[in-house]
């Protein structure tokens, strides 16, 4: 029989802070399924403390553990500790108590917020022994994410491992923050605050653990580790733009002659994106689906993921349900070879659609400011290296400045980063979309 001690402390306030006399209403004999909503209501005179609650759910999940069979097996952790958890993560997040009992549902809530980083564990100062209890108690009333943040205190209180030189998260650290501390995960949006971040500080902790277990596959079937890298940046990009959504589609732009310009990726990438899409193991891959979906799309993937489609697809199958089925990775990873981005995106002109003439008089063109057909037309001339113009006598006054590069071809844009654009106004906003065009200085000034 475990011990339970109602008193014991802990970071949940209302647990820690109440009175531990009250007599739990119900009690539960061994083998009766647990219903949350036996411990109270919103409803209830308050004569049952958010102690006692707990205390009385403690000593049910012992009772149910003296009627299994080897109550520390791992196979009562595998629903929240293995691949399945954190791929069902979504589901699991929006699990709560069958009760309207407040501090039963704030302390789900808040377990919710600990597995994914942004509260504090609300089992923490729990003993051992209760939290054992919590962890393995597969169908009582906690939800997952309670069960879950108990075998994360569990883990904190075990004592360091000896440490070991070259592990696989030392390895991810490394490489992907450059210091042997691992940094705290960085929030989006994408800001003028934030810009110049290392875009992988925004990858959360499900996205870190997964690169980390990338590398040890990577160096285990002798893969180039730049590939996982590259992967990383991409991804990180990705989060730190708030999932994509401040990133506007790339296919909406026109070349200098204002015909219309769509890209997309090369046949061979475009077969591969399709049959990650629509294969079987997207369903069940602990890569983020909303990345797949969105790197794919060749609006955005055709900038972002210069070259990478082949190894994305070897990733994906691996790290799902289908991962022990996967032959070995091929010698075309060994070493990792810069792309051309000309190399690897298909570009097309339709010149059955043209914008109307501009009516902007400079623009920029190879980093040179130049003068328009209609600004030339107008008399003006212009510096090329500041953009002041100088207007004829008649010239209209609102007309002697230059234009904005917003107004330049399309070819303009891809020669300019997020910052530069950022750059354009004044008064920053806090949150900036961004067009895809602008990331190719990022991922050209990626360097193996």
């Amino acid at each position: 029989m475990v011990i339970i001690n109602p008193a014991a402390s802990s970071a949940y306030n209302p647990v820690a802070n109440s009175s531990v006399n009250a007599t739990p209403r119900s009690s539960v004999s061994p083998g009766d399924e647990v219903k949350p909503d036996t411990y109270g209501s919103a409803t209830d005179s308050g004569t049952f403390s958010s102690v006692s609650i707990l205390a009385q759910q403690l000593s049910e999940a012992a009772t149910r553990a003296e009627t299994r069979i080897g109550q520390n097996d791992t196979s009562l952790l595998d629903s929240i500790t293995g691949d399945q958890y954190l791929v069902n993560q979504a589901q699991h997040d929006a699990q709560v108590p069958s009760t309207d009992n407040p501090d039963l549902l704030a302390r789900a809530r808040q377990a919710t917020g600990f597995v994914n980083g942004s509260d504090t564990n609300p089992f923490k100062g729990l003993t051992r022994d209760q939290l054992q209890l919590i962890a393995h108690d597969d169908g009582g009333p906690f939800t997952l994410n309670e069960r879950r943040a108990a075998w994360e205190e569990l883990r904190s209180m075990e004592p360091p491992a000896p440490a070991k030189s070259n592990s696989h998260r030392d390895l991810m650290i490394s490489r992907l923050f450059g210091s042997n501390t691992e940094p705290p995960v960085a929030k989006p949006p994408f800001t003028y605050l934030n810009g110049t971040l290392n875009s992988n500080l925004f990858l959360n902790r499900e996205d870190r653990a997964l690169f980390a277990d990338m590398y040890a596959y990577a160096q285990e079937q002798g893969v180039d580790l730049v590939y996982v890298d590259a992967l990383a940046m991409t991804f990180g990009i990705y989060r730190h733009f708030s999932d994509g959504r401040q990133l506007l589609g790339g296919n909406t732009g026109y070349d200098a002659e204002r015909y219309r310009v769509t890209f997309d990726f090369k046949p061979e990438d475009a077969a591969i994106a399709s049959r990650i899409l629509n294969g079987s193991a997207i369903n069940s891959t602990r890569i983020d689906q909303g990345f797949l979906r969105y790197i794919l799309h060749p609006d955005h993937g055709a900038f972002m993921n210069i070259g990478g489609i082949p190894f994305l697809e070897k990733m994906v199958n691996k790290f799902s349900s289908e991962g022990d089925q996967q032959p070995p990775l091929g010698s075309e990873f060994a070493t990792y070879t810069r792309v051309r981005i000309e190399d690897h995106i298909v570009r097309t002109t339709d010149k059955s659609i043209r914008l109307p003439p501009s009516e902007a008089l400079s623009g920029i063109v190879d980093g040179v400011w130049g003068l328009t057909e209609k600004g030339k037309a107008a008399g003006y001339s212009i510096d090329p290296v500041t953009g002041l113009m100088s207007k004829p006598a008649n010239a209209p006054d609102d007309q002697a400045s230059p234009s904005s590069t917003l107004n330049a071809p399309v070819d303009t844009a891809l020669n300019r980063n997020a910052f530069d654009t950022l750059a354009d106004t004044r008064d920053q906003p806090n949150a900036r979309w961004i067009w895809p065009g602008h990331l190719f200085k990022l991922m050209r000034g990626f360097k193996p």
